[in-house]
């Protein structure tokens, strides 16, 4: 079979699961890392940077296994393993991508979390947001325009993050049984396949 048709097969569960993860990780710690620096210092503060450490420290795969037997295995409410093509309907194609998706955003929300926390809070001490303070601006529309001016680390981040999630998906593939590019690799490495090993890395 060539490569080709090999990675075509494995791409829409591995690009799937890259889109899914950096649209949960980016909807939920851009407004997290910009409340964070809005109430810096506070126990909120805290809170959340407490929360981008554990999820940056704590390995993938034990988070994985956590995932699978607390909601899969104990309440039943999602798939144990496997995927289910989107040509199958949207409904299932959610279900069986939901725990690999949190999986890997817990990692993603946390480096954006902090990245979008130490951007905010640089912006916040410019002299254009004590202006806009001082001419009677609510909390929310300043805290709208010091996001939109800290935007450019943060897209950097998601961009990067995006090509990683393309080509590093391996261990959570592996967890969850998905057919994806990661799960390639893995087959491939354990039957000595270098040409699909190299077509995949390059």
């Amino acid at each position: 079979v060539p490569v080709t048709t090999l990675l075509a097969q494995r791409l829409e569960p591995t690009l799937s699961i890259a889109v899914l993860t950096m649209a949960v990780a980016v909807l939920v710690s851009v407004p997290l890392g910009t409340l964070a620096a809005h109430r810096a210092g506070s126990w909120l503060d805290r809170l959340v940077m407490l929360f981008a450490v554990l999820a940056f420290s704590v390995p993938v795969f034990l988070v994985g296994y956590l995932l699978i037997y607390g909601f899969a295995i104990q309440l039943e409410w999602f798939p144990v393993q496997g995927y289910v093509p989107l040509s199958e309907g949207v409904g299932p194609w959610l279900r069986s991508l939901a725990l690999p998706c949190i999986n890997l955003a817990l990692l993603y929300m946390a480096l954006l979390t902090r990245m979008t926390r130490a951007t905010v809070l640089e912006v916040l001490q410019e002299d254009y947001i004590r202006t806009a303070r001082a001419k009677g601006l609510g909390v929310l529309p300043v805290l709208v325009h010091a996001l939109r001016n800290a935007a450019i680390p943060i897209a950097t981040t998601v961009g990067v993050g995006i090509a990683l999630l393309i080509g590093g998906v391996v261990v959570t593939e592996t967890v969850f049984a998905i057919p994806g590019v990661g799960r390639l690799v893995i087959d491939s490495v354990q039957r000595h396949d270098y040409p699909v090993i190299q077509s995949v890395l390059l």
